[in-house]
């Protein structure tokens, strides 16, 4: 088999016909978009918030994954809480799936910080391009047949729901966040192929510290799927208007998976640029030459809502 079209055929066999699994995205900029993976982070930048994300992972490899996410939220006074919206795109290899989510949250206050609980739910289109497959008894010399009575040889598409539930937390010291996402399995069938969602469940941490004049913000996003656990740990470092750090993909030697290198700058009081490469670690270093992730966010800036806004409080962690 080519190794380019490794990508392209990324679909599980079951007894009777085929599955998909989809699994979560991959970000290395998540502590700087926290709302993408998490909806009860809405309005936490306290104003307008708007994010753009484009990722291409294993440059080189043929028909890689490729994410696009573009996502706005804002707090909302009168209804305790904030609301948002993301569309997400992604492809890899055969497969390809768009989603569109609404989400809303409330949040309350404790002693020493406030709290968040949110939902985003929505739908998405999951589809198999049948003409990047290629199976083992397949012809294609002259004509195509995968000479297989369920895999379809054209694109088809189906339509299955999408939620998540988000918990977010400030205090002085530290974030915390908890997804998770279609705990209780959503599936859509196309044709003879069923589409099954996979549940997610992910933890988000970040601990803000100043020394001197410099921002340092460990940050840790854990992911697991209750069958293997994959993990981010990251530092970001700012000063002034500008910021960069590392991040490391893996705990151990089977998950290991990349080295990230990262930074950014704070173009005025609106727009904030960022950009990220991973270094891979693992055995595609052979076919790949490494991630490219870039993200743009626009700010308002501004207190909008109808009603008395909260108290303000100075808060500097926002990059």
């Amino acid at each position: 088999m080519n190794k380019s079209r490794i990508l392209a055929i990324l679909l599980l066999f079951s007894i009777n016909d085929w599955c998909i699994s989809q699994g979560s995205l991959q970000s290395s900029l998540y502590m700087l978009d926290i709302y993408q993976h998490n909806p009860a982070y809405a309005g936490f930048d306290r104003s307008i918030s708007a994010n753009f994300n484009y990722r291409t992972q294993w440059t080189g490899v043929l028909e890689n994954p490729i994410h696009l996410n573009a996502n706005v939220h804002l707090p909302v006074y009168l209804l305790n809480g904030g609301v948002g919206m993301s569309i997400t795109n992604e492809s890899a290899g055969a497969l390809s799936f768009t989603k569109v989510n609404l989400s809303y949250n409330r949040v309350e206050s404790f002693q020493g910080g406030i709290i968040s609980g949110g939902l985003s739910l929505g739908f998405k289109q999951l589809g198999v391009n049948g003409d990047l497959i290629r199976t083992p008894l397949g012809s294609y010399d002259g004509t195509f047949s995968h000479e297989d009575p369920i895999l379809g040889e054209t694109k088809f598409n189906g339509i299955t729901p999408d939620w998540v539930l988000g918990i977010f937390a400030r205090t002085d010291y530290f974030d915390f966040g908890l997804t998770i996402e279609n705990l209780f399995f959503s599936q859509a069938s196309i044709e003879n192929i069923n589409f099954q969602n996979s549940k997610i469940i992910s933890l988000y941490g970040g601990i803000p510290f100043f020394i001197n004049e410099l921002e340092i913000q460990p940050s840790l996003h854990i992911k697991t799927n209750l069958q293997q656990i994959q993990t981010d740990l990251s530092v970001i470092v700012k000063s002034g208007n500008i910021f960069g750090g590392l991040g490391l993909r893996g705990f151990n030697e089977n998950s290991f998976d990349a080295l990230s290198f990262f930074g950014g700058i704070k173009l005025n009081d609106h727009y904030t640029l960022s950009y990220a490469y991973d270094f891979i670690l693992s055995e595609l270093s052979t076919f790949s030459q490494g991630t490219h992730e870039i993200n743009i966010n626009y700010n308002l800036n501004k207190l909008i809502g109808i009603g008395l806004p909260p108290e303000i409080i100075y808060d500097p962690r926002h990059f």
